[in-house]
């Protein structure tokens, strides 16, 4: 009884085997159809394949969200570029940055520059500019000059209007000479062209004695244009043997002669 159980699970553990080898063989196909894996898949013409195949059938792979590569591939377009983008100098009439022909102007309105481009003045400016070399226009209501202040009296015969300032003595390098400034305004209608000037030079010694007094005749600043101040500078002179050292001159006498 022992030994017909024995081989009751020997003949049983055989069947499971083989089975088992059938599985691998492919039990339970037609005779001779069978087989077993032992590599990776191939094409039917039985040449090797060294890239990944694409799908029969026209099929075409989309790639997946954060792939940069196409269908074949390819690098595709790069992140905030269009394919085939139209260029901005196509020449489309009214695109933006096109050469094309400007819109004509409606009816009735002038194609005229704007103003003061069109004739070299300044913008907005039309009147035109004054002649090279003209004397600038004064300002009207001009206040007149004012008159020199103390004056002297011009004399007998003085031309109308003509106003004399008094003398302004000055000291020079040497005592036998001095410098005499006087001012003059003609308020007349006329120009004075005519006239001259004579000083009375007093020599005075060393006690304050006047021991002489020697005119020189001298001509005016001429001409005096009316309305327009002068000024006439003169240096007085003696002869120096006249001023011995410790006496100087004095000119306080002033003369006018007018021809």
């Amino acid at each position: 009884m022992r030994r017909t159980t024995s081989a009751a699970h020997v003949a049983a553990a055989s069947a499971a085997a083989l089975c088992l080898g059938a599985l691998l063989t492919g039990c339970g196909t037609a005779a001779g159809t069978g087989y077993a894996a032992v590599g990776a898949a191939g094409p039917s013409d039985g040449t090797a394949r060294t890239k990944p195949a694409p799908p029969p059938g026209g099929v075409q792979l989309t790639p997946l969200d954060g792939d940069d590569t196409g269908p074949t591939g390819s690098p595709g377009p790069s992140p905030g570029t269009t394919a085939n983008a139209p260029s901005a100098t196509s020449g489309a009439p009214g695109a933006p940055g096109t050469s094309g022909t400007p819109p004509s102007a409606p009816p009735g309105s002038s194609a005229a520059p704007p103003a003061g481009h069109g004739n070299g003045d300044a913008p907005g400016s039309n009147a035109p500019s004054p002649p090279s070399g003209s004397p600038a226009p004064q300002p009207s209501g001009s206040p007149a000059p004012e008159p020199p202040s103390p004056t002297i009296p011009p004399g007998p015969n003085a031309p109308s209007g003509l106003v004399v300032g008094k003398p302004v003595l000055a000291d020079t390098d040497v005592r036998w000479c001095q410098r005499l400034t006087i001012d003059f305004l003609n308020t007349g209608d006329h120009p004075v062209t005519t006239g001259t000037v004579t000083f009375g030079s007093h020599v005075i010694g060393a006690l304050g004695i006047d021991w002489a007094t020697l005119d020189s005749t001298h001509p005016l600043p001429l001409p005096l244009a009316p309305g327009k101040p002068a000024t006439g500078t003169w240096r007085v002179c003696v002869d120096a043997w006249r001023v011995p050292l410790g006496m100087h001159l004095d000119t306080k006498d002033v003369s006018f002669t007018w021809k």
